[in-house]
């Protein structure tokens, strides 16, 4: 994985509905180089952009399932409304066209599976074949996912995609997990990561990236244990002038934690 120290989160959440194709171009427009969203499964086996199993967080309908819907019903969804006042109406993303939409803006990609009740072999094969299709550069995509049966199903149609273990803390045989799978990345929540936990994961070889983590001076904290990356809500008060190096933003965030 190509390191990125500031990674959008769910598109850009502080600025723009989640996870829609809005979200994404506001992404693009702060200078953020990575985004990461979320991808699941219609009651079709259509995969779209969204979080939840459910529409009732993100969305004008209540009381829907995703697996009860098909791509008919995509154009009926509005999932742009609620997000904030005179924000105007967006339909409930396809992925392929999230995928298609991150490579012409040139934006790497965190693409986190979120299975619910699908079988794993059934998500990654899915979400395989479309990924296949509409994204061409496997050095800019990181696939992650909670559910380890997932990933390894996923690993089965494709030994060379770079994948990348959720936590929320760490267990005691994550490097077992992540040498089974052949990981790339670690993530995991930087409110429950210790130093000493970051410089392990760090020193077995992996990339370690942070959720979700909208502060300066706790960005500057992970930074300095050696963390690769955090995902945030809010990359429009990190992003300075070079994004590629995240010796910089800890050196420019460090600064001004201590005006």
């Amino acid at each position: 994985m190509i390191a990125c120290p500031i990674i959008g989160h769910r598109g850009v959440a502080s600025l723009a509905p989640e996870n829609t194709l809005s979200g994404i171009r506001k992404a693009a427009e702060t200078g953020v180089q990575w985004v990461e969203i979320d991808a699941t499964l219609l009651g079709d086996k259509t995969p779209v952009l969204c979080h939840d199993d459910n529409l009732d967080r993100c969305s004008d309908r209540k009381g829907l399932l995703l697996n009860a819907l098909s791509v008919f019903d995509l154009d009926n969804i509005d999932v742009g409304s609620w997000f904030q006042l005179g924000w105007g109406r967006e339909t409930l993303p396809k992925l392929a066209d999230a995928l298609s939409l991150c490579q012409q803006l040139n934006l790497g990609l965190n693409l986190e599976i979120k299975p619910y009740q699908w079988p794993p072999e059934t998500i990654a094969k899915t979400l395989h074949a479309c990924v296949s299709v509409y994204w061409q550069d496997k050095s800019r995509l990181i696939i992650s996912c909670f559910d380890l049966d997932v990933l390894a199903a996923y690993r089965a149609l494709d030994p060379d995609i770079q994948l990348g273990l959720l936590f929320d803390a760490l267990p005691p045989v994550w490097h077992l997990q992540a040498q089974a799978l052949n990981a790339v990345s670690i993530h995991c929540d930087w409110r429950l990561l210790t130093e000493s936990e970051a410089r392990q994961v760090k020193a077995a070889g992996y990339d370690l990236y942070c959720y979700t983590c909208n502060s300066p001076a706790d960005a500057a904290r992970l930074f300095s244990w050696g963390v690769d990356g955090i995902f945030t809500d809010r990359p429009q008060d990190f992003l300075t002038t070079n994004t590629e190096n995240p010796a910089e933003y800890l050196t420019s965030l460090s600064q001004t934690d201590q005006l």
